[in-house]
């Protein structure tokens, strides 16, 4: 997994929330190892210090261990609360993106049924420019 050039988060930022879909899946379990820094840096080549980063923020939260030989070890599932992950910046994006399409959209519809009423109106700003 690449860094989402989009997203304005630091790649840590980004590499511990992937990490943390991880564990929450159904693919590890509470005791099992995560993957270690080498298998880690191939799939995200990223720099050890990058990574040690992005589990130092798995650990603050209490989700993994490290101890020195073992490597990194879950010891808890991140909570479950239905809803209350908050977006990424690139997320937000494409719903602000969407809710804005959707708004031009019903923007066009209104003045056409306004026009389809009211007739064109000179002080209308799009009865000059827009032909229904």
């Amino acid at each position: 997994m690449a860094a989402d050039a989009t997203d304005r988060r630091p790649a840590y930022q980004q590499i511990a929330e992937d990490l943390r879909r991880y564990i929450a899946s159904d693919e590890i379990q509470v005791g099992d190892k995560l993957p270690s820094l080498t298998e880690l840096q191939t799939k995200y080549g990223r720099a050890v210090m990058t990574l040690q980063k992005a589990l130092d923020q798995l650990r603050n939260e209490g989700l993994v261990i490290s101890r020195q030989g073992e490597g990194t070890i879950v010891v808890k599932k991140p909570e479950a609360h239905a809803g209350d992950e908050e977006p990424s910046p690139h997320e937000l994006r494409q719903m602000f993106d969407r809710i804005n399409t959707v708004l031009d959209d019903l923007s066009r519809r209104v003045a056409a049924v306004e026009t389809e009423i009211f007739g064109s109106r000179p002080d209308d700003p799009q009865s000059d420019s827009t032909a229904h």
